[in-house]
C-alpha cells in the first residue's frame, strides 16, 4: 500500500493520509470537478490559437475552448479570491448551462474589461430575453478580453446594443451588485413563472377530465321515491313473517 503522510502539527501525533487506495476526499473531488467546469477567461495568445478561455484539467494542463457558447444564463455572483502573498481580488462568476446540458462557470476579475462587458450586456437584456437562450462570444483586444452577448430573436441571435454612454467604461462595484441582483431576480422569477404555468396547465387538464362526465344529481322527490321503493319490500317481508302460523305442540 503506497500513500503519503501529511503532518498536522509539530508533535507528529496527528497526521493526514493522502493517496490511500479506495479512499476519496469529497472536498478534493468537488474542487477538482469545479476546476474542470470553470472557464478561466484570459487574454488570447499564439499558444491558445486566439481563444480566450480555458478549462483547467486534472494534470494542470489548459484546455482552450472556442470563444462562442450558446447557453442559458443561470446566475451570477462575486467571490473574493485570497492569496498568501498578494492582496485579495474580487472575481465575477457567471454560471451557464450549455445547449447540451453541460454546466460551466465563466470566471474573471471583477475589475476586468471582460466582467464590465458581461454586466453591461446583461443589464441591457429584458426579463424575457434573459429567459431565452443567449450566445456568449469572447474577443481579445490587445491584452484585454471583452464579452459580447446575443439574445434569441426568432430563429437567429441578435447582438445586444450597448448605449453610447456605457461604452468604454468599467462597471463600478455598486453597479455590479445591482446588475447581479437583476440577473438573479429575473432568473428566479422565470423559474417561478414556469412552475406556476405548469401547475396551471395541470389544473386545466384535471378540470377537462372532470368535466367530461356530467355530475350525477338526484332531486329530493326522486330520492324519496327511491327510498320508499327500497323500504316497501322490507315491510312486505316483515308482514308475511308475522302471519306465519305457529305449530302447536305435539300431544
Amino acid at each position: 500500500m503506497t500513500f503519503s503522510q501529511v503532518l498536522i502539527d509539530t508533535t507528529a501525533i496527528d497526521q493526514l493520509a493522502e493517496g490511500m487506495l479506495g479512499f476519496s476526499d469529497d472536498a478534493q473531488e468537488l474542487l477538482s470537478e469545479s476546476m474542470m467546469t470553470t472557464l478561466f477567461i484570459s487574454g488570447a495568445s499564439s499558444s491558445s490559437n486566439g481563444r480566450c478561455a480555458y478549462l483547467l484539467m486534472e494534470d494542470g494542463s489548459r484546455l482552450w475552448v472556442p470563444n462562442s457558447l450558446t447557453c442559458w444564463l443561470v446566475d451570477a455572483s462575486i467571490i473574493t479570491q485570497t492569496y498568501e502573498s498578494y492582496d485579495p481580488v474580487d472575481k465575477l462568476l457567471i454560471r451557464v448551462i450549455a445547449s447540451d446540458g453541460s454546466s460551466y462557470i465563466y470566471r474573471c476579475g471583477l475589475d476586468s474589461w471582460a466582467a464590465s462587458s458581461f454586466l453591461s450586456c446583461f443589464s441591457n437584456l429584458s426579463k424575457e430575453q434573459l429567459a431565452e437562450p443567449i450566445q456568449i462570444t469572447l474577443t481579445a483586444k490587445g491584452r484585454a478580453t471583452f464579452a459580447a452577448v446575443a439574445y434569441k430573436d426568432g430563429d437567429s441571435f441578435k447582438r445586444v446594443t450597448i448605449p453610447n454612454e456605457q461604452l468604454g467604461k468599467k462597471v463600478s462595484y455598486d453597479r455590479a451588485l445591482d446588475v447581479i441582483s437583476y440577473i438573479n431576480g429575473t432568473s428566479h422569477a422565470n423559474q417561478d413563472a414556469c412552475a406556476i404555468k405548469q401547475e396551471a396547465e395541470a389544473a386545466i387538464a384535471d378540470a377537462a377530465v372532470t368535466n367530461d362526465d356530467d355530475p350525477f344529481e338526484v332531486s329530493a322527490n326522486e330520492l324519496d321515491d327511491l327510498l320508499s321503493e327500497i323500504r316497501e319490500p322490507q315491510k312486505r317481508i316483515s308482514k308475511r313473517a308475522s302471519k306465519k302460523p305457529v305449530a302447536s305442540p305435539a300431544a
